[in-house]
């Protein structure tokens, strides 16, 4: 009891008090704050650890030490019965109701303001969790284990120059297998993502949700070819199959055969027709084809007139090679030779997929633009032009659910390519699926935020969801000048910021008129001058042609719906609902 009654005395328990309840402010405050910042869980730590420990030098000073209203002293000098000290102890007893009436304070704001707040952003994010969880677990139940991917071969050549053998391979492989309708094949922007990586099987596996990877190697030396390939179950990272072919490059094209066999055989796929077969041309013609193409996706143009040089080497070789034609096709600046290459490949394979699907967006009319597209996806309906032109014309018809169907199923064969799931966020907000539009735009964000003016879709997404704070934050990331401005001029109108909207028009006024009427058009008409939105529109549609983009259900035209000249408007550039209502779109997208 002695002891007890000295740690009063000498103020010990009042210190200790205070800085337990300070310290415990401080604990709260760096958990709060730190997550916030970003800064890392060691800092914090470390943080509450110093807070911990000093508790024994803080009792040990207050046991040795008074402070007095003459400065500190040592407590054999100081008079506890004095007035000083009995002042100096009625001080620390009021630090210490201070203190504890900022954490009892502190406790009530963060448990019926801030935890609150915590626990909806927190069931959001695990919401997009369970739901990105479900999406995948649905794609898995519809294809069961019957979904690849065919990761990029590695190149075990001497030569590094023949990188791009061992990329083709793996990209006609994967390209085979494509065409197989009963087995999800993952494109090959995503599957390609993953080379160089340290990433293993099972990750990879997991983050395309495929149920088998096929991976593999080339070795080319002059005419010989070893290529080894293996079929893995994702799932347990356990060898399906395995082979290595010791051929000539004259046997290329049966490898490939031999290869998606084995996979079909081996994943138990039951086909509704035979396994397809690789188109057999002259192996120098490949080998030129496969240098060509490896130029075209690095999407560097000022390489495009050697790919084209060695694409035109390959049809000196293999005249009818139509990969090789449409290939020029899509990189050859000059109209005249783009029509030249079309009539060709259209003598050679009058149903061509791919360039029809080139042609229907280039229609002059929107039911013409309908009926190419269906055309094609009647002779291949897994094409990717046929797809991506398809949503296109889908969206310009106002038929939204089919582009959504489209571009769902592209972004499940196609889980990484940013540009689709851009492409689908658009598509979700026009057709007023708000929630399922930022989310996607979000996914793009994360998979890239520098490119497709990304930020300014995300922005005009979240103007309509009545959110301008967040839409300016978001504008203000753009990194193009025209959308940014756009954005900007959007968001201070909704703001109430009046002075500052007519300014970032004025910029788009100065330098964007002839180039981006629509852009204009759309900014007019969201802040409510229809004259001007109008007047914008007219000059759009000589720019843009047929495909002006859905303006029936394009969510920033809304305000200009109960205006007199938007139903004639609409109707005399063919997009009247009754008029649109009229085109027929046959798109079947597989399961």
């Amino acid at each position: 009891m002695d002891f007890l009654a000295e740690l009063k005395r000498r103020n010990v328990v009042r210190v200790g008090a205070a800085y337990l309840a300070l310290a415990w402010l401080v604990v709260q405050l760096v958990e709060t704050l730190f997550p916030m910042f970003g800064i890392s869980d060691e800092a914090a730590r470390t943080i509450v650890t110093l807070v911990g420990v000093g508790l024994v030098p803080v009792l040990i000073f207050a046991w040795a030490f008074e402070l007095t209203p003459e400065g500190l002293k040592r407590d054999s000098d100081v008079d506890h019965d004095s007035p000083s000290a009995r002042r100096a102890g009625r001080n620390l007893d009021r630090i210490f109701m201070v203190l504890l009436a900022l954490g009892i304070t502190y406790f009530a704001i963060d448990k019926f303001i801030l935890d609150p707040a915590r626990d909806e952003a927190q069931l959001e994010a695990a919401t997009d969790a369970a739901r990105q969880e479900g999406r995948a677990e649905a794609t898995v139940e519809v294809f069961g284990d019957k979904s690849i991917a065919v990761l990029p071969f590695v190149n075990m050549s001497s030569d590094v120059e023949q990188e791009y053998f061992a990329d083709g391979i793996s990209e006609e492989m994967l390209n085979l297998l494509a065409r197989i309708p009963e087995l999800r094949v993952i494109s090959r922007t995503s599957a390609f993502k993953f080379k160089g990586t340290d990433d293993d099987i099972p990750t990879i596996a997991r983050k395309l949700n495929v149920a088998h990877i096929l991976e593999g190697s080339v070795r080319k030396s002059g005419n010989s070819i070893r290529i080894t390939a293996q079929l893995i179950d994702a799932g347990s990272d356990r060898h399906l199959w395995s082979e290595t072919y010791d051929r000539t490059l004259d046997d290329i094209f049966s490898i490939q055969d031999e290869v998606a066999a084995h996979v079909v055989e081996r994943l138990h796929v039951t086909l509704l027709g035979n396994v397809p077969m690789a188109k057999r041309v002259a192996p120098a013609a490949f080998e030129l084809f496969l240098r060509a193409r490896s130029i075209v996706i690095l999407v560097n143009r000022e390489q495009y007139p050697v790919a084209i040089g060695l694409l035109e080497q390959a049809l000196a070789i293999e005249p009818d090679y139509v990969e090789a034609m449409l290939l020029i096709g899509l990189v050859a600046q000059d109209p005249a030779t783009r029509e030249k290459i079309s009539a060709r490949v259209l003598e050679l394979d009058p149903d061509n997929a791919t360039l029809k699907a080139l042609s229907a967006v280039a229609a002059p009319d929107l039911e013409t633009s309908a009926s190419i597209i269906s055309e094609a996806a009647a002779t291949d309906p897994l094409n990717q032009w046929v797809l991506f032109n398809g949503a296109r014309i889908a969206q310009s018809i106002g038929r939204l659910e089919l582009a959504i169907e489209i571009y769902e199923y592209v972004t499940a064969r196609d889980p990484l390519l940013f540009w689709a799931h851009l492409n689908l966020a658009d598509y979700y907000i026009h057709a007023g699926r708000i929630e399922d539009g930022l989310r996607s735009y979000q996914r793009a964000l994360e998979l890239n935020s520098t490119e497709g003016s990304a930020h300014w879709k995300h922005g005009l997404a979240l103007l309509i969801a009545g959110e301008p704070e967040q839409a300016l934050a978001a504008f203000e990331q753009e990194s193009f000048w025209e959308t940014r401005a756009h954005g900007l001029a959007l968001a201070y109108h909704d703001l109430g910021r009046p002075d500052e909207s007519r300014e970032q028009l004025a910029i788009l006024l100065e330098k964007s008129t002839k180039n981006w009427p629509f852009g204009l058009a759309r900014a007019y008409a969201w802040i409510g001058d229809a004259d001007e939105a109008f007047r914008f529109l007219e000059a759009s549609e000589e720019v843009n042609g047929p495909l002006l983009g859905g303006l029936g259900r394009h969510p920033l035209f809304r305000k200009l719906h109960d205006d007199s000249r938007w139903m004639p408007f609409l109707q005399s550039i063919g997009q009247a609902p009754e008029q649109l209502g009229r085109i027929e779109l046959n798109i079947d997208i597989p399961n």
